[in-house]
């Protein structure tokens, strides 16, 4: 299994993704690129469709198809919305059929992959007019979409994989030692503390699991190990095993794991578990800034060669989807982050659009409004340093379970 095909383990949230696909998705996603290219028409030109109808390849409840209609009336650009289950199954999409589509959701760290095969086009902020009030957040996306010094694309999403735990962990003495000035937890070490042991929720998938265990180790950089770094990394994975009694799924699996009183604390497939257990009557404590900083992705508007051929309309659709109106809506029916900080978030205009405060308080938003203490913990994803070493490691563990 090559590099590509191994970003299909990238399935990390409920509102981008229902399930877990793991290495299904990627046999899925290749097995059904030969039929996409028969369908698609392989690497042909895009010409037959007019300059004003756009194809986008984006998850589940980014594009409702509603609000694009709605786009289409104002602006007579029709969009039309394909979904992917994994990111792994985008970059085999685009690379299938790439005259199929002009705008694909690219996450973070597989970059190289799209680049790689030359699906990309760089990206010219210019055309966005009044970026820089669209996107007011305190952390470098644009870092995050760049390969050789070429930006490849503009955000639209963003997560994490935040700590979690139970109010009865915090009370335990076991907890105190990993514990703040502030009495929050505040380490990932304590997932590997004995009187945990078989009461720690982790989900399967390794691109979003494993640099979690070098930063536990202090390694500052979880994306580019040292054979040495590598080897540690390897053995305190190995420790994990005790703490975990399964792997979950997905989103409502690992969700059900904490409703039920499996576990008690763990590393989150999204932070959407806490609202969802609150509607439950259950508390989930999180921390979003551990010391040793933070896993995350985004999800990137990248415009692909058949895109380059429609660009106004392309950079018509992403200013639009930016605005403070769009991104409220989005924010306020999937849950996710979108690109609103605290402040937009609050104003008149996102309220009008559907944005409680309720909403709102269960979203990363409000920790946005502590910029750089809160960013400089956050670790975006990126493309490791050998992915197929990453995920025998992984099955190994998965072995001992």
């Amino acid at each position: 299994m090559d590099r590509n095909a191994l970003t299909g383990l990238m399935d990390r949230t409920v509102s981008r993704r229902s399930l877990l696909r793991g290495g299904a998705a990627i046999g899925a996603a290749l097995a059904a690129a030969p039929v996409l290219a028969a369908c698609g028409g392989g690497g042909g030109s895009s010409s037959g469709r007019d300059l004003k109808t756009l194809n986008i390849l984006t998850w589940e409840t980014y594009h409702d198809p509603a609000w694009l209609a709605e786009f289409t009336k104002a602006t007579g650009i029709t969009v039309n919305p394909v979904t992917a289950g994994s990111a792994g199954e985008m970059v085999a999409k685009v690379r299938a059929t790439p005259a199929q589509y002009d705008i694909v959701l690219v996450t973070a760290g597989v970059y190289r992959d799209y680049t790689a095969s030359d699906l990309l086009v760089p990206i010219d902020d210019s055309r966005v007019p009044g970026l820089a009030d669209k996107i007011r957040l305190g952390f470098d996306w644009r870092g995050a979409a760049t390969v050789d010094g070429k930006q490849y694309a503009i955000l639209y999403n963003w997560g994490n994989q935040p700590l979690g735990f139970d109010p009865s962990v915090a009370s335990s003495p076991a907890a105190a030692r990993y514990k703040n000035a502030a009495g929050l937890i505040d380490d990932w070490n304590v997932l590997w503390d004995p009187a945990f042991a078989g009461k720690v929720s982790v989900f399967d998938d390794p691109v979003s699991v494993l640099p979690m265990i070098p930063l536990s180790l202090g390694i500052a950089d979880p994306y580019n190990l040292s054979d040495a770094d590598f080897a540690r990394t390897k053995d305190k994975l190995m420790a994990l095993r005790p703490q975990v009694r399964r792997l979950t799924s997905g989103f409502n699996d690992q969700t059900q794991q904490f409703a039920n009183g499996e576990v008690q604390l763990g590393y989150l497939n999204n932070i959407a578990s806490v609202a969802t257990l609150a509607g439950q009557g259950k508390t989930l404590d999180v921390n979003n800034t551990p010391t040793a900083g933070m896993p995350a992705w985004t999800d990137s508007y990248g415009i692909t060669k058949a895109g380059a051929e429609r660009l106004d309309a392309v950079y018509q659709f992403i200013a639009h989807t930016l605005d403070v109106p769009w991104q409220a809506r989005f924010v306020a029916s999937s849950g996710n982050n979108g690109v609103l900080d605290n402040d937009q978030a609050r104003s008149a205009q996102a309220q009008q659009a559907g944005l409680t405060p309720d909403t709102l308080a269960a979203t990363l938003i409000p920790s946005t409004a502590e910029g750089a203490a809160f960013f400089q913990k956050t670790k975006f994803f990126q493309t490791p340093e050998n992915q197929q070493a990453r995920l025998n490691l992984w099955n190994e563990f998965k072995l001992g379970l």
